[in-house]
């Protein structure tokens, strides 16, 4: 029990370090700007089934942390189901060490709804002591084409970050996108162009930058598309070449393959969960 309880507080620490971190970081004498605000609430998320992408938000002056429901659950194609209890432990990546170091944390866990990708997370106490502003959360009046970015670590990794002091910090990768179309007959969804991988699931989708930062959904994967597998020994022509020798089609193979969509779950089922039952610790004044 003293181990958990220390392990807390240098959670605690480590989050508040963050957030002053990414005010300074520098990379090639590039200050981080300007979506520093968020990427200082996307933190690594381990469970039994997986790495992921956790963020912070702000409700009513409460800390919520959001992710996706097939972490928690392992199901990481529809239907993704309900949550089995009401208590999650999980292991976040302490974003201060140069080496990997994975502090525990308790949450209490409030799902959304059947076979929605979110799930709320609730810590004990508020992790961020003092993020650097609120970060607004909603749907309305986004339109199709409209250009976003979604944060998180994929493949289970970070890349470090440098303040001008020389210390250093884990931070997610940032990656573009566009809202292609929306997916309201039964779950609403979001269908974003851009490319997706494994380890953003969890991570926000935000609109905007500084003050206007606006998260407005939850990444959940993406969809998936056959592609040939073309053999190595194929008799493959550059443009105009003559094949002096018949080809002898083979039969073709068939692999899945990254459809360039994202789908991604609409932020309000979060907000829903939330308003329903506002359970979330208060922040600190600062």
């Amino acid at each position: 029990m003293m181990y958990h309880v220390s392990m807390r507080k240098a959670l605690k620490y480590l989050l508040c370090f963050i957030a002053l971190f990414a005010q300074e970081a520098v990379v090639s004498s590039e200050t981080i700007l300007p979506l520093a605000n968020i990427t200082t609430r996307v933190l690594m998320i381990q469970s039994q089934y997986g790495r992921g992408s956790v963020f912070s938000i702000d409700i009513d002056g409460r800390e919520y942390w959001i992710t996706a429901k097939h972490i928690l659950n392992g199901r990481e194609s529809p239907p993704y189901g309900t949550i089995t209890g009401n208590t999650a432990s999980l292991r976040i990546l302490n974003p201060g060490l140069s080496g990997q170091q994975w502090l525990s944390e308790d949450f209490k866990v409030l799902d959304p709804g059947k076979d929605i990708d979110i799930a709320v997370l609730v810590p004990s106490h508020a992790l961020l002591s003092h993020p650097m502003q609120t970060i607004l959360a909603g749907s309305d009046n986004i339109n199709l084409g409209q250009e976003c970015d979604f944060i998180g670590y994929p493949y289970g990794g970070g890349w470090r970050a440098t303040m001008s002091d020389g210390t250093s910090g884990w931070m997610p990768f940032v990656k573009r996108c566009s809202i292609s179309a929306l997916i309201s007959e039964g779950n609403k969804i979001w269908v974003l162009d851009g490319i997706n991988n494994v380890g953003f699931s969890g991570g926000p989708v935000i609109l905007g930058s500084g003050p206007q930062q606006t998260v407005f959904a939850v990444i959940s994967g993406y969809h998936q598309e056959p592609a040939d597998v073309i053999p190595a020994d194929s008799n493959v022509l550059a443009p105009n070449q003559v094949n002096v020798e018949p080809v002898v089609p083979s039969p073709k193979q068939k692999v899945n393959v990254n459809s360039g969509f994202i789908l991604a779950f609409d932020i309000s089922y979060a907000i829903n969960a939330i308003r329903k039952e506002p359970i979330g610790p208060l922040r600190a004044s600062k």
